[in-house]
Order: C-alpha cells, then sequence, then structure tokens
C-alpha cells in the first residue's frame, strides 16, 4: 500500500469567513429591503387623501402587488443566505479537519521513515511495504480520512448548489473544486474511491480480529475503539463483506467464532454477515447487557424503597419495563430470541422468528405499527403473527423490523408520545423508514441463499403498511403484501404487477378515521383496487346513515341506500386485534396463512 502523502489531503479553497461575511451581508440587505417596502406601502397608500381621479382606485390596487413582492424577494435572500451560512459552517468544519490532517500525515510519515531508516541500520532492510506496529491500519485510516474529508467538502459544496437551484436557479455560482482550481474527479469518483478505501479497512480490521481467538478480539476492540466506531459510522458494503466471509468461512471456518464471539458488537449490526452468525452475535451482546439492566433493576428498587410514597405505581412501572427488558434478554442469550439486529440506543432491534434453512418457502418482512418501540418488543407485542404463522407452518420465518424512532414512539418509558402522532400520517417519515426497509431486505437476501431462494412477502399493521408500501418505492419487491388494518401508501406508489395485495381488518379507530378521507389523503387499501379487502365482523359493530341533504319529512324513493358510516363499540381493541394471536382473530389469521401457503 502507498505510504499517505499530503497531496492526499483536499484543500478547502474557499474561504469560509469569508462566505460567512457575505451571508451575512445579504441577510442585512434583506432586512433592508423589507423596511423599505414597508416604508413605500406605507407613503403609497396614504395618497387616497389626496390623489383623486377615475384611475385612482385601479392604480392603488395595482400597488399593493409591490409590498409583497418586495418580501418575496426579501425571503428568497435570507434563503440564500442561511444557505451559504451553513455552507461556511460546514467549510469551517472541513479546514479545521484539514489542518488536523496534515499535522497527523506529516507525523505519520515521519515515523515510517523512521521506523524504514531503523530497519536498514539493523540490516533487515526495508520497502515501500515495510510497517511498524500498527502503521499499516494506521495508514489505510488516513487515507479514508482524506477520503471522508474530501466527501464532507464535495457534498457541502454540491447541496448548496442543489438548495440555491431549488430557489428559482439565481445567478449565483458556488464553485466545485474543479471550478476552485482543483484537480478532483467528480464527485461520483470520489464516492466510489472512498467506498473502496472504506471495504479495505474494514475488512482489514475484520481479518485482524479473526486472526487469533475470541478473547484476543476482545482485547484488540478494547484498545481500539476507533474500530468500533469506524464500522458504525462507515461499515464496509454489506456485498463485499459477504464475500470475505463466505470465503474465510471455506477455508478458515473456525475463524468466525473470534469474530462471532468476540467481536459481537460488530458482527452482530453488520451487513453482509449470513443471519446466523448476526443471531449468535447478537446473542452474546444480549447477554453482555443482562449485568447492567440487573444492577439498573437493583437501583430502582432501592429508590422505590426510598421515595416510593404516592409515586410507588410509577416506580413498580419502570421496575416492569426492566424486567421485561431482562427477560427477553436472557431469551436471546439462551437462544430462545433470535436478533438479528439489537441497537437499543439507536431504538433498533430486529427479530428473526423460525430457522432459514432449505425447507423455508417464505420470508416475511413485518412491520409493526405507530407506537412500537423496543419495548413493544421486549413484551411480546410485535412479534405474534409471525410467531403464530411459524407455529402453524414451519417453513414460514418472518423478520419483525424496526430500526430508529417509530411514529408516536416515547423513547423514555416505551409508551406513547401523542405529540408524534402526527408523523404516523407524514410521508417523508414513511419513505425515509422504506429506504432502510428496502435497504435490509437487499443485505438478507445478499447474505442468505436460503432467503433468496424463498418467496418473499411484505406484511404491515397500521403505518408498517406505509412503510412496506414505501420500500417498493425504494427497490424492494414483495410476492405478495399484507396488510393489517393498514394505514395508507405513499403519493409515489403504484403497485406492482408481480405482487398479489390483501388488506385485512376489522372495523377499527383507523377505519373509521380512514373513512373521512383525512388518512394518507386517501390513499388507502380499501380504496386501491389493488388490494383485496377482507372486512371481518366483530360483536359490537354498527353502522349510522349519513343524511342525504333532504328536507325533514320528505319522502325519498332511491334504488340506492343513502350513504352509512361503519362503526364499532371496540376501536381501539379491534385495530390492536388484527395484529395478535388472539383466539378471536384465528379465522383472520388462517386465511392470511391460507394465501401465503397459496
Amino acid at each position: 500500500m502507498t505510504l499517505v502523502s499530503l497531496s492526499d489531503i483536499p484543500t478547502v479553497e474557499i474561504d469560509p469567513s469569508a462566505l460567512s461575511s457575505a451571508a451575512e451581508s445579504l441577510r442585512n440587505h434583506a432586512d433592508a429591503v423589507a423596511d423599505s417596502s414597508e416604508r413605500i406601502a406605507t407613503t403609497w397608500n396614504s395618497l387616497t387623501g389626496s390623489y383623486d381621479a377615475p384611475e385612482a382606485a385601479e392604480l392603488l390596487s395595482r400597488m399593493t402587488v409591490v409590498p409583497q413582492a418586495a418580501e418575496d424577494f426579501a425571503e428568497a435572500t435570507r434563503r440564500i443566505s442561511s444557505i451559504m451560512a451553513q455552507l461556511a459552517d460546514q467549510l469551517a468544519l472541513a479546514h479545521a479537519q484539514e489542518t488536523s490532517l496534515r499535522a497527523e500525515v506529516e507525523s505519520f510519515r515521519e515515523a515510517v521513515r523512521g521506523f524504514r531508516a531503523s530497519s536498514d541500520d539493523m540490516g533487515l532492510g526495508s520497502s515501500d511495504d515495510t510497517w511498524g506496529p500498527g502503521q499499516f491500519l494506521r495508514n489505510q485510516e488516513l487515507i479514508s480520512e482524506c477520503l471522508s474529508l474530501r466527501t464532507l467538502r464535495d457534498t457541502a459544496i454540491d447541496e448548496a448548489r442543489s438548495d440555491l437551484a431549488s430557489i428559482g436557479r439565481a445567478d449565483i455560482v458556488v464553485p466545485s473544486a474543479e471550478d476552485a482550481g482543483g484537480s478532483a474527479p467528480a464527485l461520483t469518483g470520489w464516492v466510489a474511491e472512498y467506498d473502496a478505501a472504506a471495504n479495505g479497512v474494514g475488512l482489514a480490521i475484520l481479518a485482524k480480529l479473526s486472526a487469533g481467538s475470541p478473547e484476543d478480539a476482545r482485547a484488540l476492540l478494547a484498545a481500539h475503539d476507533d474500530w468500533r466506531r469506524l464500522f458504525e459510522t462507515t461499515p464496509p458494503d454489506a456485498t463485499a463483506v459477504n464475500a470475505w466471509w463466505t470465503q474465510l468461512a471455506a477455508s478458515n471456518p473456525g475463524a468466525l467464532d473470534a469474530l462471532v464471539l468476540g467481536a459481537s458488537v460488530i458482527v452482530g449490526s453488520l451487513g453482509g454477515v449470513p443471519p446466523a452468525s448476526r443471531v449468535a452475535a447478537n446473542a452474546v451482546n444480549a447477554k453482555n447487557r443482562l449485568p447492567s439492566v440487573e444492577a439498573e433493576i437493583r437501583r430502582m428498587q432501592e429508590m422505590s424503597r426510598a421515595h416510593g410514597g404516592p409515586d410507588l405505581l410509577a416506580w413498580k412501572d419502570v421496575i416492569g419495563r426492566l424486567e421485561r427488558q431482562l427477560d427477553y434478554l436472557q431469551r436471546a442469550a439462551d437462544g430462545d430470541v433470535q436478533l438479528y439486529l439489537y441497537e437499543p440506543e439507536s431504538q433498533s432491534i430486529i427479530e428473526m422468528i423460525g430457522t432459514l434453512d432449505e425447507n423455508t418457502s417464505d420470508v416475511i418482512t413485518y412491520v409493526p405499527g405507530t407506537f412500537t418501540s423496543v419495548h413493544s418488543f421486549y413484551g411480546d407485542q410485535v412479534q405474534q403473527v409471525g410467531r403464530w404463522l411459524n407455529i402453524q407452518d414451519s417453513r414460514v420465518v418472518t423478520f419483525v423490523w424496526k430500526e430508529g424512532l417509530f411514529p408516536g414512539e416515547d423513547v423514555a418509558n416505551g409508551g406513547t408520545d401523542l405529540s408524534r402522532i402526527f408523523e404516523a400520517n407524514d410521508e417523508n417519515v414513511a419513505v425515509e423508514k422504506g429506504r432502510l426497509i428496502a435497504d435490509f431486505q437487499h443485505e438478507l437476501l445478499l447474505s442468505s441463499p436460503e432467503a433468496k431462494a424463498a418467496q418473499q412477502d411484505g406484511m404491515g399493521h397500521s403505518w408498517g403498511l406505509a412503510g412496506i408500501t414505501s420500500s417498493e418505492v425504494a427497490g424492494a419487491q414483495y410476492r405478495q403484501v399484507h396488510s393489517l388494518s393498514g394505514a395508507g401508501m405513499p403519493s409515489g406508489w403504484t403497485s406492482s404487477p408481480d405482487t398479489e395485495y390483501f388488506h385485512w381488518a376489522y372495523t377499527d379507530a383507523l377505519s373509521i378515521v380512514q373513512g373521512t378521507g383525512t388518512v394518507w389523503d386517501g390513499h388507502i387499501p380499501t380504496r386501491d383496487p389493488a388490494f383485496d379487502s377482507h372486512l371481518y365482523g366483530r360483536e359490537g359493530d354498527f353502522s349510522i346513515y349519513l343524511p342525504n341533504g333532504t328536507t325533514a319529512g320528505a319522502i325519498v324513493i332511491s334504488p340506492e341506500p343513502p350513504p352509512k358510516l361503519p362503526l364499532t363499540t371496540t376501536p381501539i381493541d379491534n385495530h390492536n386485534l388484527i395484529a395478535s394471536d388472539n383466539p378471536d382473530n384465528q379465522t383472520t389469521l388462517f386465511d392470511i396463512l391460507r394465501e401465503i401457503q397459496r
């Protein structure tokens, strides 16, 4: 590998201070335009008392557009100023990183030259491939940091240019690296080079961790927390990881133990690693978390005894949540719960239900609904349908998916945050989750031949359907999509001719609100012909007939019945029932299973 050099470090050609000053000046001028506009409007409006002519009214009405035009101009100028100020901040950060990186590269090059010189002095000889302890990996890290800095700089500039263009393509140009006189290739080229470097660094670290025992791997990670952070922020490409992992499994399968058992904190979240290995790594992660959860339970118990009083029930609730978490993690450590992903700090968890093998017929990506938190998994609230299906047919494997915050989720207590409920009707939130779901499917299929050979199905409860259909927009493909009282689909979604769509529901709180047309702008399963809808009756269902606009007492003869609104006395219970293994839901579950097996 070539020794990193100062020429590898990208230069920030734009002066962040000058750009920041220009942004502030532009904002001041925008404020001045707004002030002048107000004075003009005030002066012009005062003419009504002294200017009286036939054309006065029309002239004065036409002048009313001036203040609004001036305000529009001032607002656009403020937006430009804001974009420039943000770019200045990002370039200032890049400039600071450039300065620091130059010092680090100079120092590192001197250290490498020193080691090679001492190697020559001792008669050992040296070459461009001679490295001291840790220098090879450090060289890769510095090259990666150079590429990361270039990406930071060019991305900031490109985003600023795009944001400025969206205002109306004003005659304002932010130079790229090439415009500023640099010789950097296009951003896409650097992205490709950066990805290649990130893959090289990541795979080199994996090779180092797999070279010894699990204890050796743990010791290395304890000494190099930066390796863990590197995988957390810039993991190698899943395809590259899977190719490397497959080769290692064939040539030295025992080395995988060092990674799974000793580097579980990396392997448990690493795309491209086969599901069974990720589950085994997360069993280790779960076991490692048990002592801290137990300690927290003891601490809460002591606090409840000391400060219980009227808040005793609240303390019991907190302790109950911790005990459920402890039980869940113990089951994961014992292998009774299979965690494909477990990152509670980012509110992310994916549980695999069933065994992927050559007999697997269906792989279901199941996305639960509004208010789902990691505590929903601890309490076995969102896995019931997947477990029921697997009990009935062991060939059906379900991945219950949650990455990041869900709409209405209260991170603090695992309950509901009604101030965030409107996110369930926000298309941008669903589209963002859809990209993550599509990425999950991509990584799963490339890392598991068994999953790839099976039929892919999507299933979403309530808001979860928005996530599933948004994943289709992002490139995920399913043979069947099942809506369990699904909320809706994004505007960019269209049904696939290769996919069967089903909607299963009871009359519930969501369906009642959907009847008003306010949920997902009416883009809901029951109004889309692609969905084969099944609405099941329940005790407590009833309907009210809506007014038809005729006067009271009038007799109307019509072949069409008046419009009606289906209602129920148990709207919340019915909404939760469809996603449960409750005996009252068995008919629906068997109907769903029949379609999956068909």
